[in-house]
């Protein structure tokens, strides 16, 4: 392909659009960031389609200050609106590539691409579902066409290709979610300052922490049920909800009805870093998942983690992780014996493809592979 046929008379880099709907979230926006963070951005500019303004927006900025960003309604409740408004805006980018992380709405997401004449249409897999997940009758009924107008196929990991991809998913590249393992993995100067001043908790207390959105998919309900129950035998337990969505108030009434309150915390979101590193148990209750960012980072961060077995195995990348049925007393006596932080998961996530740097330019490789054959 032609260098010039992917550029702009006002930036000549290759432009790649990246289709993540709500930037709020969390999880597959901060996962895009860090890719393009750490990307050629000299060959390579990343613009974004969202549902609206977010703090993605001012992070974005700070990364590349010339790249774009479309708004377009949901394309799960207004896609006959929002099909011709992406369309309008491919078409006027002259984009090399659509790369589409919007699981099974890929299927409006590319099929607006397709239209705009985009060449490279890529749709990621970035999580799973089954019959537990929101919309699963909605989900099941798109998943045939989620690649139909793609070119390519890619994925956070094998689980997540299989789930989406079917009998296609060997045709997949998988891509890992991650980190910057260094930031992560980074010490504190004084981790029991900075525990105190973030959990009020006493020394000697185990910090349970979750970090994600309060939504149905990360059964929230369950964690505190089964907090509740440990705390019945262990009463100096702290858990660490920090993030935010539309559960946040039926949390906060499920803590003031199981009478737990003085043991849990609500954060709104912020950097998790420091929570990571004064934490000492990470859980992850979640009803569906594909391969959850924010285990990564616990586990850069030398956290052992309990996951419920609906998180893929493929999670399971350092030493000390559980994976539970979701039966609250079974939580419960897991956070009585909970697993001992580990050491040299740094090692062990570089080897699994984990780190930022390494897999950045791997992504990197992969665009040139596919815009220049």
């Amino acid at each position: 392909m032609n260098t010039n046929s992917l550029s702009s008379e006002k930036d000549a880099r290759i432009k790649i659009a990246h289709i993540i709907g709500n930037a709020s979230l969390g999880g597959v926006a901060a996962c895009i960031l860090n890719y393009y963070t750490f990307m050629d951005k000299s060959r390579y500019r990343f613009d974004f389609v969202t549902y609206g303004p977010s703090s993605f927006d001012n992070v974005l900025r700070e990364i590349d200050p010339m790249s774009r960003i479309c708004y377009i309604p949901p394309l799960d409740k207004k896609f006959y609106r929002a099909v011709p408004k992406l369309k309008s805006f491919l078409s006027a980018g002259n984009y090399a590539a659509v790369h589409s992380h919007m699981t099974t709405l890929s299927a409006f997401a590319l099929f607006a691409a397709k239209r705009a004449g985009v060449p490279v249409r890529i749709c990621h897999a970035h999580s799973t579902f089954d019959k537990r997940s929101d919309h699963y009758r909605i989900k099941k009924l798109l998943r045939p066409f989620a690649d139909r107008w793609a070119t390519h196929r890619m994925a956070c990991g094998t689980f997540a290709a299989e789930n989406l991809f079917r009998t296609k998913a060997f045709l997949a590249t998988v891509l890992p979610n991650a980190i910057d393992l260094t930031r992560f993995s980074a010490p504190s100067d004084d981790r029991q300052a900075e525990r105190s001043s973030l959990f009020s908790a006493d020394d000697s207390a185990k910090v349970f922490l979750f970090v994600g959105r309060f939504a149905a998919q990360k059964n929230l309900s369950f964690l505190l049920e089964a907090f509740a129950l440990a705390l019945r035998k262990q009463p100096d337990l702290f858990l660490a909800l920090v993030g935010d969505g539309p559960l946040k108030q039926s949390l906060f009434d499920k803590v003031q009805a199981l009478n737990i309150a003085p043991r849990v915390r609500f954060y709104p979101p912020q950097d998790p870093v420091p929570f990571y590193r004064c934490a000492d148990v990470f859980c992850l209750p979640s009803l569906y998942e594909g391969l959850p960012v924010v285990g990564i980072e616990a586990q850069a961060a030398s956290l052992p983690c309990l996951f419920s077995d609906a998180v893929t195995r493929e999670a399971d990348l350092c030493p000390g992780n559980r994976f539970l049925p979701l039966d609250a007393q079974i939580w419960a006596d897991a956070m009585l014996l909970p697993p001992a932080k580990t050491a040299d998961n740094v090692r062990l996530l570089q080897e699994a493809h984990y780190d930022i740097r390494m897999e950045a330019e791997r992504l990197s490789n992969f665009y040139d592979s596919i815009l220049y054959k």
